[in-house]
């Protein structure tokens, strides 16, 4: 193998040569044609080539472009590169059709045309069992809806969405500094890059002078990953990008390192869920004593008044008070269209002065936590309404930092309304029902995250305040919010412009 280009040979029988102990096959599985490159000393170099990643430069030449390894291909014949073709078209096709494609009549590769030879034989005997042990093994598979998993490594195998990312220069930057600003923490050491995405945070670590770098992401964006690596060959010549779940990637990974680092934050930190993730390449990645960058993260919520967000919420259901659409009475969908528009968590970056009282705090310490700690999160809410007079409470307000603890330098990233804005913005709560309170006083209540299988969180709100007039019932309020699906309101211009009028 030479510049990570494997090249072989592929006879009129079948058989197929390449450099050193390496062995490969082109098959058709799970729904899709897929070229096998094993390397006998090293199983983790395993990799898996789809049809649309396979291009015919002659009638007897094939490149396969991908991470970490690409190939190049000399077939003995024109014959056999027709052979090859036919099965990664009609792979193609299957893939399309959503079916199974057929692999009689077309095998060829380390497999004979003639018939599979013993070795082949014993790994398709072995190959159930360790599918079986894989779904069984994944931890990640086992809790995830497919649609949400799919959809989400789609979003995060784009470009566009990466440079969404990268351009966040609150984010980058601070990253930059916790690791590059901490030499100590990485020189000579081995690292994980937990959801490597861009492979941009990798590159940090070889820059704060890392041995080994292990980059580990499951989407599409391994191959800019390792492209962005070579294309940086001081840097990227310590990078090993893995194409896999972190859950998956036992065996692939050749010993435990002294770093793991990560962006696992979502809104309100914890959407998206992978921070358990992160908590799982601790537990079986991480050497004893082992550092995480970022180690703590923290939640933090207050209560906040704000009538032109209160009205706009509230008037998106006025749509359906129209007792004549077009001839339908559509007045009978008005209440459970108001339900799910207070439903939804508004994302947005509003002024500090919007929050009304002191601040309740989740504190979690990635080096500490359990993931199951993760699936069910309370946050009791103590809050102090300061100043003078009455205040319209209209829901709850949540954002989150998290902090990175270098030997040579300790580094907060934070989302706090006030500071610089970050692709995260913060996040509202909107009560249907506000509370009307005379300050000075105290709410009580509590914030609770209960995690789903669309990977993110339904978000339990109870806040309670005192009665509106002496001697009567508390006023209580709350609601269910679901954090997978916000009103992302800094996307509405008109909205924005409210909130500067104000």
């Amino acid at each position: 193998m030479v510049d990570g280009v494997v090249v072989g040979t592929l006879d009129d029988a079948g058989v197929s040569q390449w450099d050193g102990a390496y062995e490969a096959s082109i098959s058709a599985e799970e729904k899709q044609s897929l070229l096998r490159l094993t390397r006998n000393t090293d199983s983790s170099l395993q990799s898996k080539f789809k049809s649309k990643e396979v291009y015919r430069a002659s009638p007897g030449l094939f490149i396969i472009s991908s991470s970490p390894t690409s190939l190049l291909v000399r077939c003995a014949s024109s014959a056999v590169g027709d052979r090859v073709q036919a099965l990664l078209d009609r792979a193609a096709q299957a893939e399309a059709e959503g079916g199974q494609p057929s692999t009689s009549g077309g095998g060829c590769g380390c497999a004979s045309d003639r018939g599979p030879t013993k070795q082949t034989q014993q790994q398709q005997q072995q190959q159930p069992h360790q599918q079986q042990q894989r779904q069984a093994t994944n931890s990640f598979d086992e809790k995830t809806e497919k649609a949400s998993s799919e959809m989400y490594f789609s979003y995060y195998g784009a470009l566009m969405h990466q440079q969404n990312m990268l351009q966040d220069f609150t984010r980058t930057g601070t990253y930059y500094a916790a690791i590059v600003q901490n030499p100590a923490d990485f020189e000579g050491r081995s690292v994980m890059d937990v959801g490597a995405g861009s492979g941009i945070l990798s590159l940090f670590a070889a820059q704060a002078g890392a041995r080994k770098v292990y980059a580990v992401e499951a989407s599409g964006m391994a191959r800019f990953a390792r492209q962005l690596a070579d294309s940086n060959p001081t840097l990227g010549g310590r990078l090993e990008v893995v194409n896999a779940k972190v859950e998956e990637a036992h065996g692939l990974i050749p010993e435990k390192v002294d770093v793991l680092i990560s962006e696992p934050m979502g809104t309100l930190l914890v959407n998206e869920r992978m921070l358990e993730t992160y908590l799982y390449a601790r537990d079986h990645f991480l050497k004893p004593g082992g550092a995480m960058f970022p180690q703590v993260g923290r939640i933090h919520a207050a209560a906040f008044s704000d009538d032109v967000l209160y009205n706009e919420v509230l008037s998106k259901s006025f749509f359906w008070m129209q007792p004549n659409f077009y001839g339908v009475d559509i007045t009978s969908l008005q209440a459970d269209a108001m339900d799910s528009y207070f439903a939804q968590v508004v994302v947005d970056a509003f002024k500090p002065s919007t929050l009304v009282s002191s601040c309740a705090t989740k504190v979690l310490d990635f080096l500490t936590v359990s993931e199951s700690e993760l699936h069910d999160i309370s946050i009791p809410l103590s809050l102090k309404v300061g100043g003078t007079g009455p205040v319209t409470v209209h829901g709850v307000a949540s954002w989150f930092d998290v902090f990175f603890n270098g030997s040579n330098n300790q580094v907060w990233l934070s989302t706090a309304p006030g500071l610089p804005t970050t692709h995260w913005f913060q996040l509202r709560c909107v009560l249907k029902g506000p509370l009307y309170v005379n300050a000075p006083c105290t709410l009580s209540g509590t914030l609770r995250l209960v995690a789903h299988a669309r990977q993110s969180y339904h978000v339990h709100v109870e806040l309670n305040g005192p009665p509106l007039q002496p001697g009567g019932p508390p006023q209580s309020s709350g609601g269910v919010f679901d954090l997978k699906e916000p009103y992302y309101r800094q996307c509405n211009p008109f909205a924005w412009q409210a909130e500067g009028g104000q």
